[in-house]
């Protein structure tokens, strides 16, 4: 395996990542986007659980902090890559080119809460399984009800969409990360957190107490969502797809 691309240096603080690492990975009902986070981690800890073959090499693509690596499979060992300009220094290879990387080098490639930055998603995808090993897996999550820059280009994917650009793919499979009542708590905790970083710090403690309120009756109403929620109409915080490389590739 060779690459083009240069070592991250710099980066966050250990003390300041791992912080970040607990909150992506260990989150709090104190957070404002406890739910959001929670259901991600579970559903990204089933999708690895479920992976049916050895994997050996694994590509984070866009890695940020790295908060999932203690997930994958016992003996993986994972190359995080990143670009210029990620402010965790949790990058091994840190290049402007998307997967500097040669041919079959990696059992499973994961991209988690960034391929919607990707401009062209099919050349993305043709170089996912470029990169991967005939049998292997990618795991990708995408957000889909949240806030976007407006300034720069993200996509946002329907599950019929993500569906449609894998219909080459083996063993497609779509998971949505929670419904309406965690779009709900997320979106409303997102406008509390904003407003609170603008207060006194003194005042700032007390919104831990109003997120886990907020977060609790969203729990409850996502409960309720799943056992009687029926119909083809949804709305959901993320969706996150794994899919195969076909062996015959």
């Amino acid at each position: 395996m060779s690459t083009s691309s240069t070592g991250a240096a710099g980066g966050a603080p250990a003390r300041d990542l791992e912080a970040i690492r607990r909150t992506r990975r260990h989150p709090r009902w104190t957070q404002f986007d406890y739910l959001h986070v929670r259901r991600l981690v579970e559903d990204v800890r089933a999708a690895l659980a479920q992976l049916d073959e050895p994997v050996r090499d694994v590509l984070d693509v866009y890695c940020g902090s790295r908060p999932y690596d203690d997930l994958l499979p016992t003996g993986a060992r994972c190359i995080g890559l990143d670009v210029e300009g990620n402010p965790y220094g949790a990058a091994d290879v840190v290049s402007g080119e998307f997967l500097p990387f040669e041919d079959s080098s990696f059992d499973l490639v994961t991209c988690y809460e960034a391929f919607h930055y990707v401009e062209d998603p099919e050349h993305g995808l043709r170089e996912i399984r470029r990169v991967l090993r005939p049998g292997g897996r990618t795991l990708v999550s995408v957000p889909f009800a949240w806030e976007y820059d407006s300034t720069i280009l993200e996509h946002r994917y329907t599950g019929p969409e993500l569906a449609h650009l894998l219909r080459d793919w083996e063993d497609v499979r779509i998971v949505e990360n929670g419904g309406r009542a965690i779009v709900w708590a997320t979106l409303t905790g997102t406008m509390l957190e904003r407003f609170r970083s603008r207060v006194p710090s003194p005042v700032r403690p007390l919104f831990g107490p109003v997120y886990v309120v907020i977060n609790g009756f969203a729990s409850m109403l996502d409960t309720l969502e799943e056992r009687h929620a029926r119909g083809p109409m949804t709305l959901p915080m993320n969706l996150l797809v794994t899919a195969r490389r076909p062996h015959a590739d």
